[in-house]
């Protein structure tokens, strides 16, 4: 069985019913989302260590070194697949 959580602040609790009716949804999936969202947040915060730094490194000279060889017109913003309204054409 799942272990529960039991949220006892007044004003956690009332936040996130406040959310919830905003978002149409309940205060239980308001926190999840939240909690889902500052985990992930707290992933990419996380500082690399010296070889993932060195990795990164490498990999941003790559792509800037590969950046150079683009031609004129070989990327596309996909404007091509909109109307003027923004809708598919």
């Amino acid at each position: 069985m799942a272990k529960r959580l039991i949220i006892e602040g007044d004003e956690a609790v009332g936040i996130a019913e406040r959310m919830a009716r905003r978002l149409g949804t309940t205060p239980d999936e308001v926190v999840r989302r939240l909690l889902h969202e500052s985990e992930a947040r707290a992933v990419a915060e996380t500082p690399l260590t010296p070889a993932q730094r060195d990795d990164y490194d490498t990999l941003r000279a790559l792509v800037k070194e590969a950046a150079r060889d683009k031609r004129p017109g070989a990327t596309s913003d996909h404007s091509d697949f909109y109307d003027t309204n923004g809708l598919p054409a």
